[in-house]
């Protein structure tokens, strides 16, 4: 097994092909090429942004500690923070649509996760169900909402390659 294969629960094994491979801890911290592992996904505690995605310094939180959980050939991704009743969802409208946060679940198709192998070594790409496979989750560079997890078109950048540990 490689050094990949070991770093994902056993429900991203199952749907990247690595079966069979002794599970991880529940939890992974997510990071990008871009920023690193000194920057990883979190969520906003409090404010008018309370519960919206974003990078920040890695730390030793709740808030960065993101489970995996298989739902109907998707994925469900919930934090240790806010627990398995809160799944990270796509805003749909207003002037945050396709940032992300986390809201109640309810197996809708901003919920559903999917994924895939990266054309980069150890990397991965995240789409929902309800954009599709054309629509990434990326982080935004610079402005007022700097650092914030988005869904964009997808592309070969870096904000874009995921880095599950």
């Amino acid at each position: 097994m490689n050094a990949f294969a070991s770093n994902l629960t056993a429900a991203a094994m199952v749907l990247l092909g690595t079966a069979g491979a002794a599970p991880a801890a529940d939890y992974q911290r997510l990071s990008t090429q871009w920023k690193g592992p000194g920057m990883s996904l979190d969520i906003v505690n409090g404010g008018p942004r309370n519960n919206f995605a974003q990078l920040a310094k890695t730390e030793d939180v709740t808030g960065q500690q993101w489970k995996m959980t298989p739902a109907e050939g998707w994925l469900n991704l919930t934090t240790e923070f806010r627990g398995d009743k809160m799944c990270l969802d796509v805003e749909n409208g207003g002037n945050m649509n396709n940032f992300v946060k986390l809201g109640p679940c309810e197996n809708n198709s901003g919920q559903s996760w999917k994924m895939t192998k990266s054309s980069e070594a150890g990397f991965v790409k995240f789409t929902t169900e309800f954009r599709g496979a054309n629509m990434c989750l990326d982080v935004v560079n610079g402005g007022p909402r700097n650092g914030m997890a988005q869904l964009t078109k997808c592309e070969d950048v870096s904000g874009q390659l995921w880095k599950v540990n």
